[in-house]
């Protein structure tokens, strides 16, 4: 048995075949190629609305034997028997079957040995849009400009069902989101006025002309007269109708036996439903967790990385989630978002994609370093650098906070927009009072429907991504659980029955202009502390200290009272760097008030001495030309701002340009605007080696 699909079935009807179905479906047929022609053709009797006007122009004796062919499935009949088809006489049923052969909507099968006559069939897709027709046929006026438009989309096939959905402004997966959710997204699309007025306002002209007409006639029109009234011909009627069709704004139905178009009364005069009220902004009985916490953790965690990427003890590979997830395990321990040695999910990618907002990193050839601009970072307060990563993050164009999750995804969203919208809502709040979570972000949501845009996609992982509001207020929750946490804005606690809450903090108040600037209460009387078992308590932590005490120290608990521990290893790493005995011991010195116990100074000693090196300066040699003083150079380098030059006793002068080997630039400058037009010495070329 030959395969039933039409396109094959086109394919080998001879060139005078195919004219003739053309003619048949009132198709012009310009292709210079055969294949060219079959395939002008084949779409032609793929569109729903060419077999609309296809099944109008059938007798009742050829509209009975597609009836027969249509329930029968895929089995082809004998002429006999679809000739006798609803009681039809046999003649007129013959010719009812040779004139649907003739346009190519029936075909014949090979007949069996013995059989008198072949058994024709309906190509599959022919017997799928005529099956359609009559179903429309059947239903009547159910399915007529009364009903409700989530009635007709339930008529469609699932790829009509998606591609209308675009047309509203969604961003459809083909068979990700579920059929009734995204009957829900298009619904909701269609109440929004801005929506609609997009989606007419996009129309061609001949389809924009039938909408208009429609319209005029209170929404619903016989074809017959809407041809007649606009002059347009079969083919013009049906392209308006096709585009009109994918926009879900035209619907077709049969009444009393004529066709009608009409506009749904949901896309003509939609009635908005009611919304549900938002829940009040109740404070609610709760209290923090028992972790140790910081106002400006992010900050001091951000600090933690870089200071671990400039030692080369962290490895952080972009896309690489193996690799990072052993750097994670290591890293852990010394952030404040840990609990049991597990940072919260997505926090560390979150503070990284930050940071390299701020190109405080980059992504190396192997894996991502901090960059010179961590200098300066070290050198602002904990407040400052809070109030950078905030600004840094309400401004991302993507979704870094995001990475918290890995169950919803929301496109489509101008996330900037989003964020300050949360942000207004959040002044409402009060300083220090919690909120149940939930309730927060479903209010916020229902506050501002519009918060995600008129036009956003959204899947899930594991089911529907469900109604407007609940992506809303799912993307609230992640915005502020996800962002506004870590960032130290809000902080998470928990009622009595273990209901998340959420609370301004007073970083949070003073980030949204809501109090002035605060500053963390000061703890003892001195910065630190450093005890006889080389533990370092630290009372007053600043960026700086940190950053310092990160090059000599090893974190061992981070608390109200944070405490580090002087490690061989630790100290030797410092000296590695660039640092120094006296540096090390100034520092703690400084810091801790006073010197620190005898037997940790002999330590540090030994430590070092097991370290020396020779250490490497940069300086530039100045060699004054005869009949210059070298008063003079140094009279033009005061004048410059630079330090004075060490003498030589030869009479020339050394300066030095700084451990990180400063270029020479401004000592040019400094002896050309002196009249002392510098010129660099030639090295002298060494003499040539004798040969015995």
């Amino acid at each position: 048995m030959r395969r039933r699909n039409l396109l094959g079935r086109l394919r080998e009807r001879s060139p005078a075949d195919l004219l003739r179905i053309a003619a048949c479906w009132e198709v012009a047929l310009d292709g210079r190629e055969h294949a060219d022609r079959v395939g002008q053709l084949y779409r032609a009797m793929r569109d729903h609305w060419a077999v609309r006007d296809r099944a109008e122009a059938l007798g009742a004796a050829e509209w009975a034997v597609v009836e027969a062919l249509v329930a029968g499935g895929e089995e082809a009949r004998p002429v006999a028997d679809l000739a006798a088809a609803r009681g039809r006489e046999a003649e007129e049923g013959v010719a009812a079957v040779d004139a649907l052969a003739g346009c190519g909507i029936l075909y014949a099968e090979e007949a069996p040995p013995g059989a008198d006559a072949p058994a024709y069939f309906l190509a599959r897709e022919l017997a799928t849009l005529f099956g359609r027709v009559q179903e429309e046929r059947l239903l009547g006026g159910a399915l007529g400009p009364d009903a409700p438009l989530r009635a007709l989309l339930s008529t469609l096939e699932g790829g009509e069902l998606e591609e209308g959905a675009r047309e509203w402004g969604l961003r459809v997966t083909p068979g990700v989101l579920a059929r009734e959710a995204l009957t829900d997204e298009i619904l909701a699309r269609v109440d929004l006025p801005e929506q609609r007025r997009a989606t007419v306002g996009g129309l061609p002209e001949g389809a924009e002309r039938v909408f208009a007409a429609i319209r005029e006639a209170g929404g619903a029109m016989p074809l017959a007269a809407l041809r007649e009234r606009l002059g347009l011909d079969a083919a013009a009627i049906r392209a308006a109708g096709r585009a009109l069709g994918e926009r879900l704004l035209v619907w077709h139905a049969y009444l009393d036996g004529a066709r009608v178009l009409f506009i749904p009364r949901d896309v003509l005069a939609p009635k908005r439903p009611a919304r549900d009220a938002p829940p009040p902004l109740t404070p609610v009985e709760a209290a923090p967790d028992e972790r140790p916490y910081h106002p400006c953790a992010a900050a001091w965690d951000l600090l933690t990385i870089l200071r671990r990427l400039t030692q080369g003890l962290l490895e952080w590979r972009e896309g690489d989630e193996e690799r990072n997830a052993t750097a994670l395990r290591r890293l852990a321990p010394l952030l404040w978002a840990s609990a049991d040695g597990v940072p919260r999910p997505g926090y560390v990618p979150f503070l990284i994609h930050l940071a390299r907002d701020e190109g405080l990193i980059r992504a190396g050839e192997e894996a991502f370093e901090a960059t010179g601009a961590v200098e300066a970072w070290r050198d602002r307060t904990f407040n400052e650098q809070s109030r950078v990563l905030f600004n840094r993050w309400r401004g991302a164009r993507d979704w870094p906070e995001g990475l918290s999750q890995d169950d919803l995804q929301i496109l489509g969203v101008d996330w900037p927009a989003m964020r300050q919208v949360v942000l207004e809502e959040l002044r409402a709040c009060r300083v220090g009072t919690w909120y149940d979570a939930a309730a927060l972000a479903l209010r916020i949501a229902r506050q501002r429907p519009t918060l995600l845009g008129g036009s956003f996609s959204a899947a899930r992982a594991a089911g529907p991504a469900g109604t407007r509001d609940e992506v809303s207020a799912a993307a609230i929750g992640i915005a502020l659980h996800g962002g506004l946490v870590p960032l130290g804005a809000l902080r998470e606690g928990a009622d009595a029955r273990g209901r998340p809450a959420l609370a301004l903090t007073d970083l949070g108040g003073w980030l949204l202009g809501l109090r002035r600037e605060f500053a963390p209460p000061a703890r003892g009387d001195r910065a630190l502390a450093v005890g006889a078992g080389f533990e370092v308590l630290l009372f007053r932590p600043t960026p700086r200290r940190l950053w310092a005490l990160g090059a000599i120290a090893e974190p061992a608990r981070l608390d109200t009272v944070s405490a580090y521990r002087l490690t061989a290893a630790a100290v030797r790493r410092g000296i590695a760097a660039g640092l120094t005995l006296d540096q090390i011991t100034t520092f703690l010195e400084r810091a801790g008030g006073g010197p620190p116990p005898q037997n940790v100074a002999f330590t540090l000693r030994e430590w070092a001495r097991e370290h020396a090196g020779v250490r490497l300066a940069r300086a530039l040699i100045l060699h004054p030309d005869d009949g210059v003083a070298p008063e003079r150079v140094q009279a033009a380098l005061a004048r410059a701002g630079l330090p004075p030059a060490e003498p030589l006793p030869d009479g020339r002068l050394l300066l030095p340009l700084g451990a990180a080997g400063d270029a020479p630039d401004p000592v040019l400058e400094a002896l050309r605007a002196a009249g002392l037009p510098p010129h660099w010495a030639r090295e002298p070329r060494p003499s040539p080696a004798r040969v015995p």
